[in-house]
């Protein structure tokens, strides 16, 4: 149940860190930069440390990284909708 989550929370957090690109903002994470928000890479890499999580029995980690990024995608979607209010570019212009 966690491995569905776990993969569904990366793509979500590709696609948030897409939209807040085209809106404005900046990769914070310089792992990530080289990929960028490809959706798809995510989607294989997460899929990949799934695979190694299970395969070392190491799966309960997933538990505190699927919580960590909720936080995450909350955030992207915090900095998405401040880029994209429409009273925020009275303040940017």
């Amino acid at each position: 149940m966690l491995a569905p989550i776990f993969i569904a929370l990366n793509v979500m957090d590709a696609y948030l860190t897409k939209m807040a690109l085209v809106a404005g903002a900046v990769e914070a994470n310089p792992l990530i930069t080289s990929i960028g928000s490809s959706m798809i890479a995510k989607g294989l890499i997460a899929i990949a440390v799934v695979f190694i999580l299970y395969w070392f029995g190491k799966e309960r980690v997933l538990w505190p990284v699927n919580f960590l990024f909720s936080g995450i995608i909350l955030w992207n979607s915090a900095i998405y909708w401040i880029l994209t209010f429409p009273a925020a570019s009275l303040y940017y212009d």
